[in-house]
């Protein structure tokens, strides 16, 4: 399956808002909910505005993943970025009809190179305890477990306990002229 990956924008509210409604209980399995005045039109248009606000100040790389025929796939996200120490977190969620076939894997391994071209040194991210897939997609990229979080947050009325990760980011080597 081809994969696209694309900056997310205003234009792309109705298609979020379908795909984040259409998936809602599937994401509460392993995050904490975003909140019922999230999943509205006009929740998920502000949501939008504030990462593209946020992009705007450097901070925040949101983006969708979308099959050839602009089906979306999932998001994934390089978020809190800090440009004085060159690194951010990672972020990522994709619809469970599209889970198991290397979707997330694919989209981690783009988002590695966005944030190399963005000139970050590392990425950090989060999995809950019991996510194994999640781990998994994360160590497949070379993240490594830098430690245990617990009681990080609540997911469906229970508190859980995270892995934190952490990938360190090689510059693209330049080849110098002969």
């Amino acid at each position: 399956m081809q994969l696209l990956i694309r900056p997310l924008t205003l234009a792309d509210t109705e298609l979020l808002y379908q795909f984040e409604l259409k998936n809602r209980a599937f994401f509460e399995q392993y995050i904490e909910s975003r909140g019922e005045a999230f999943y509205s039109e006009i929740g998920v248009l502000t949501h939008i505005q504030e990462l593209v606000g946020l992009n705007q100040l450097g901070q925040h790389l949101p983006m969708l993943i979308t099959d050839a025929q602009g089906v979306l796939l999932g998001r994934v996200n390089i978020s809190q970025i800090d440009n004085q120490v060159r690194e951010g977190g990672l972020g990522y969620r994709i619809a469970q009809q599209h889970t198991g076939k290397g979707v997330a894997s694919r989209a981690v391994k783009y988002a590695l190179e966005v944030a190399r071209e963005h000139g970050l040194h590392s990425l950090n991210a989060m999995a809950s305890t019991t996510n194994i897939a999640s781990q998994k997609v994360l160590s497949k990229n070379g993240f490594l477990v830098c430690g245990i979080a617990p009681q990080w947050t609540s997911v469906a009325g229970k508190i859980i306990d995270c892995m934190c990760y952490k990938t360190d980011i090689v510059p693209t080597r330049v080849r110098e002229p002969l």
